[in-house]
């Protein structure tokens, strides 16, 4: 185990516990374009000076390079706005006049939209996706980086959920699979139009109405965050509103708290007002040590140089534990999830969840099944598998000619017989009677267990490990 601060190594232990949910901010998001491309841009150097070079490359906070978009876009003059910052720029941009809201919205919209993969730094956020241990992941940015590394990493994840101080009706039970990630958007997205919150104005109107919890977004985040910790990383919010932010999303008040917050971002710490007050408050807040000048009295150096090192280090220590075997079991019996095309959303939560449990599924999503490649491919999964779970229901044995019901319910009954396998587990997914004669006489003798809803899921699976007595890996 690499040697870590004992910030971290509590949070790592509240992330194996499934404990805590992380906040993630614009420290993060960061963008990647070539010198010469940057050297071209009017206002150039206040990028250059907030960029970190790579090779011929630059690296960007984005939304610095929002605000100089912007600016160049509407205003074309070298007089930037002092300090310049996305929300300062579109201050100064409507108080000159100079286009609207709603112009502003639409340009940032399709600037982050016709980001390339080369162009948008995605590492920190790959990293945090890799954490299966999150089970609710914050976001207060209006970008899609989120949603675009859990892509890159080829996981599943809920559709994302985005805050709007507009009255809209969130339905979690289509939307929410309980067996991978929700990303709660707080202040918006773009995936959402033009509603999100791009200024700091905006920003407070949003955490306003959200401790107000008359929206159902917003009572569906405090519940799915209940009783968890909070990790802030890379919300360098200014003093007062990380005040408030902390204190609304926590729900308690910092003296007397009860559940553990920390702050990871890059500008937090080199506060000293802001940091005394989070550190001193009881001892359930504090701020990680980040940034050349985060320790004010000059005594040590920081613990971390940035938030995106913090999730490398944070990430490089989750993959050693997982690495060691500590918290998640891996089994050695992969099973084979026969189910009708009509029920693929229901059965693919049930997917997720074996898997999350440590299950390996063969889980077929081709529509079409065709084809003697096709046909050769299942049956050596069937043959292969060391259970074959068979969801029956209305759709499943409506016609017996289907694929699932005439081919793999029929070769798995076979396999079975032949060769003494007795593998096949049935379950009901609807009001279907388990005494139905169009069930094949097979599963009928068997013991027919019943998933009610997706709530149930979780228990089902663990029965179904203790029941068949699986091997650990």
């Amino acid at each position: 185990m690499m040697d870590l601060s004992s910030n971290l190594t509590t949070i790592l232990t509240s992330i194996e516990d499934e404990n805590i949910v992380p906040v993630l901010g614009n420290d993060i998001s960061k963008v990647r374009f070539p010198e010469s491309e940057i050297a071209a841009m009017q206002n150039a150097s206040f990028l250059v000076s907030k960029a970190v070079k790579d090779g011929d490359t630059y690296v960007i906070n984005l939304y610095d390079f929002l605000a100089i978009s912007l600016w160049n876009s509407f205003a074309a003059s070298e007089n930037l706005p002092q300090p310049c910052s996305l929300n300062n720029v579109i201050m100064q941009l409507r108080l000159e006049g100079k286009g609207a809201l709603g112009d502003y919205k639409n340009k940032v919209i399709k600037i982050i939209k016709n980001l390339t993969d080369d162009q948008m730094f995605l590492n920190p956020y790959k990293k945090i996706a890799e954490i299966t241990d999150f089970g609710t992941i914050l976001t207060v940015n209006f970008d899609n980086f989120v949603e675009r590394a859990f892509e890159a990493n080829r996981r599943h994840v809920n559709d994302s959920i985005n805050f709007t101080i507009q009255d809209v009706a969130h339905d979690e039970e289509n939307d929410h699979d309980p067996a991978i990630p929700d990303v709660i958007n707080l202040m918006g997205n773009i995936l959402g139009g033009t509603d999100f919150a791009l200024t700091d104005e905006q920003s407070l109107e949003y955490l306003y109405r959200l401790q107000s919890q008359r929206d159902q977004v917003a009572k569906y985040m405090f519940n799915a965050i209940k009783n968890k910790s909070i990790l802030l990383i890379g919300c360098s919010f200014p003093n007062w509103f990380m005040r408030f932010f902390i204190r609304t999303i926590s729900k308690e008040r910092f003296w007397g708290s009860n559940k553990s917050k920390y702050v990871a971002s890059d500008r937090t710490a080199m506060d000293s007002d802001l940091s005394y007050f989070l550190n001193n408050n009881q001892h359930n807040t504090k701020v990680i040590q980040i940034g050349s000048e985060s320790k004010n009295d000059g005594s040590e150096n920081p613990d971390f140089n940035d938030s995106i090192e913090f999730i490398d280090q944070l990430h490089k220590a989750w993959k050693e534990n997982k690495g060691d075997g500590v918290k998640k079991v891996r089994y050695k019996e992969k099973i084979f999830l026969s189910y009708s095309w009509d029920d693929k959303t229901f059965v693919e939560k049930l997917k997720n969840e074996f898997e999350k449990n440590g299950i390996g599924v063969f889980f077929d999503d081709d529509y079409l099944k065709t084809g003697d490649r096709y046909a050769d491919k299942i049956n050596e999964f069937i043959k292969e598998c060391d259970y074959f779970v068979a969801l029956i229901s209305k759709n499943a044995i409506a016609d017996q000619s289907r694929y699932v019901y005439d081919e793999e319910w029929r070769t798995a009954i076979i396999l079975s017989d032949v060769l003494q396998k007795q593998y096949i587990r049935p379950y009901l997914i609807d009001d279907t009677s388990p005494m139905n004669d169009r069930i094949p006489n097979k599963m009928r003798s068997l013991d027919i267990n019943k998933i009610d809803s997706v709530d149930d899921m979780g228990s089902m699976v663990r029965e179904f490990i203790r029941e068949n007595n699986l091997t650990t890996m």
